[in-house]
């Protein structure tokens, strides 16, 4: 039996009696080597066989390390951000395909959201995000015109949260967000690369940039099938009064 053969039998063993759940930390790839007793050029022979078979996935940065994982994407509540960050932190490539731009006069939900007076213009775009060639996402968003000058005259297969920190020095400071569960459309469906019924996360934000000014009224599907939704959650010390 190989090296490489061996340590891997060694890996599905741990990861099988660990118990682990998805999207949970195995370790880093030192502490494993260590663990294990084998060089990191070892260890990574073997993660890599577990990675192409789908069982762990690995990701770079201060919190990165080998993950158990079932094939989902996490969209962290507690963070906000783009898809391509999202995607690229985990370890994915994103590709980005655009649907639609287009100016427009703002509709009334969207002159709640942004804020707008009657007919006031709007850029909206509407594009959908693959990762790793695999459809994830339907995303469309409206932006206030008067915020984003020329913006319509830019690529926007990139982070739009990126362009417009870096073009309009506008950055993404608060959102408020709705998470529906939902049943594709024909059109989504055949976007999205899923049959007509199956499950899909709608999501509704607004988000606000500095002096809490709405600039973005987003509208987004995402595959239940390959998201999972995270949340880290603090505790409150609640002061008790007599009375």
């Amino acid at each position: 039996m190989s090296r490489t053969r061996e340590l891997y039998e060694r890996l599905v063993g741990h990861l099988d009696t660990s118990d682990f759940d998805a999207g949970e930390r195995i370790g880093s790839e030192r502490g494993l080597a260590e663990q294990f007793g084998v060089t990191r050029s070892e260890l990574r022979a073997a993660l890599d066989v577990l990675e192409s078979e789908g069982r762990i996935r690995r990701t770079i940065g201060r919190a990165g390390g080998v993950f158990s994982w079932d094939g989902k994407i996490e969209r962290h509540l507690n963070a906000i951000e783009g898809v391509p960050d999202m995607l690229r932190q985990q370890g994915f490539r994103c590709d980005t395909e655009v649907l639609g731009a287009e100016i427009a006069v703002a509709t009334p939900i969207e002159c709640r959201a942004l804020r707008l007076a009657a007919g006031a213009p709007v850029f909206r775009l509407r594009r959908r995000r693959d990762a790793n060639s695999v459809p994830l996402s339907l995303d469309s968003m409206s932006l206030p015109l008067h915020l984003v000058p020329g913006f319509a005259s830019v690529s926007h297969d990139q982070s739009v949260y990126r362009m417009l920190a870096e073009r309009y020095g506008i950055e993404a400071m608060s959102a408020s967000e709705t998470i529906d569960v939902v049943r594709a459309t024909v059109e989504q469906a055949t976007i999205l690369g899923v049959a007509v019924g199956d499950p899909l996360l709608e999501i509704h934000r607004v988000t606000y940039g500095q002096d809490a000014v709405p600039f973005e009224f987003a509208h987004d599907f995402f595959r239940a099938d390959r998201t999972r939704i995270t949340l880290r959650k603090h505790g409150a010390r609640w002061k008790r009064t007599g009375g």
